[in-house]
């Protein structure tokens, strides 16, 4: 379970947006999700875990899912989401940009909160792994500066 959570938001989630920036299992979310997609945490050695980025069909949200497969709880693992800018809501309006970050120890798996994002609704997610010190040991993506990947 997700120990901290740090949010940025630069847009109020709309009225009929009870999720954004919520925990998906206590609002229930998590019970009928699905992994949509899949990326290695990993560095340039070893495999140190999988971000999943989860999705829930009834409450139209997702959100990201540590598995680690090297735990120490010296390490911290920080899951990233983003729903980008300009994305049309189902509704004849659009969503705006939100962003949120949570940080655990890492160990076994933990969560980030949700955000809605219905249909083909793009986000992005990240995943990295860090020492006491802050220094990056494994990401997803390029390199730690850029381990943002889409889905859409």
């Amino acid at each position: 379970m997700s120990a901290v959570m740090v949010s940025t938001t630069n847009a109020t989630a709309a009225p009929y947006d009870p999720y954004t920036g919520s925990n998906p299992h206590t609002t229930g979310c998590a019970a009928d999700a699905v992994t949509i997609g899949t990326r290695q945490i990993r560095s340039p050695q070893a495999v140190f875990g999988t971000m999943e980025v989860r999705y829930s069909p009834s409450c139209q949200t997702n959100w990201v899912r540590a598995v680690m497969s090297v735990s120490n709880s010296s390490n911290i693992v920080t899951k990233g989401i983003r729903r980008i800018s300009s994305q049309p809501d189902g509704q004849g309006g659009w969503l705006g940009f939100f962003q949120d970050y949570a940080y655990d120890p890492a160990t076994g798996s933990s969560f980030g909160m949700q955000v809605f994002a219905p249909g083909a609704t793009c986000i992005t997610a990240m995943a990295i792994v860090r020492n006491a010190s802050g220094q990056p040991l494994a990401f997803t993506g390029t390199h730690a500066d850029n381990a943002w990947e889409g889905f859409c």
